[in-house]
């Protein structure tokens, strides 16, 4: 896992690297195996799930899917309610986040001072989260509020250590020739792509267990 700092820059950096207008999945990142450590320089992996390899795009009509590999991968997946996944993207000047978990038990969170609409939901067999409007708040704890957009049905998949959902593009602003690339602002505050424990939803207090940053981006294809 790179350090935050380098994979900001490196982001930065290669902003302008363009994945061909294409149907076929475009790798948007990656990240090296057996750095999955918890952020604390351990050397060590945590084999649950965690150990980031690569992002995918792939547009299919008038739906977009994401797909996130990893290097290792339990038959349950990552530990449920231990830890989300999350990745920040732009599509033109719109800032979005998924945020990705084997499973996910809403509950109140009133310290955190945001929405309620997951208060009650279950989502035993995973949970798929498309976030925008990201702004950071501080109500005793720094906290990014992402209004929620949208609960997808997505698959995690054991055999290809795989997390992978599917969007229509309409709800990301998308449509033939957008864009899509690293995301900005608030919408990245704790990270442009990582797996991070729980502690509380959307805590900037977050332990980041492996990170990645998006180097490319992808221009979704014309009829």
């Amino acid at each position: 896992m790179k350090k935050l700092a380098a994979l900001l820059l490196a982001g930065g950096m290669l902003m302008g690297v363009l994945a061909p207008a294409s149907a076929k999945p475009a790798t948007l990142w990656e990240d090296d195996a057996g750095d999955a450590d918890a952020g604390q320089g351990l050397g060590s992996s945590i084999p649950a799930g965690f150990d980031l390899a690569s992002g995918t795009v792939e547009a299919k009509g008038k739906d977009v899917t994401f797909t996130v590999t990893h290097h290792d991968m339990p038959p349950s997946g990552s530990l449920p309610e231990a830890a989300r996944f999350m990745w920040g993207f732009n599509v033109g000047t719109k800032s979005f986040r998924w945020t990705m978990k084997t499973a996910d038990i809403g509950k109140p969170d009133v310290a955190g001072g945001q929405t309620d609409e997951r208060i009650g939901r279950v989502d035993a067999m995973g949970h798929f989260r498309l976030e925008g409007e990201c702004e950071t708040v501080t109500t005793g704890i720094n906290f990014v509020n992402c209004a929620p957009l949208g609960y997808y049905e997505g698959t995690i998949d054991a055999a290809t250590m795989s997390l992978s959902v599917t969007v229509p593009l309409k709800d990301i602003g998308a449509k033939p020739g957008s864009v899509i690339g690293p995301g900005g602002g608030d919408a990245i505050s704790i990270c442009p792509i990582c797996w991070v424990t729980h502690v509380a939803e959307r805590s900037l207090n977050a332990v980041i267990i492996d990170a990645a940053s998006q180097t490319a981006t992808y221009k979704v294809p014309k009829k």
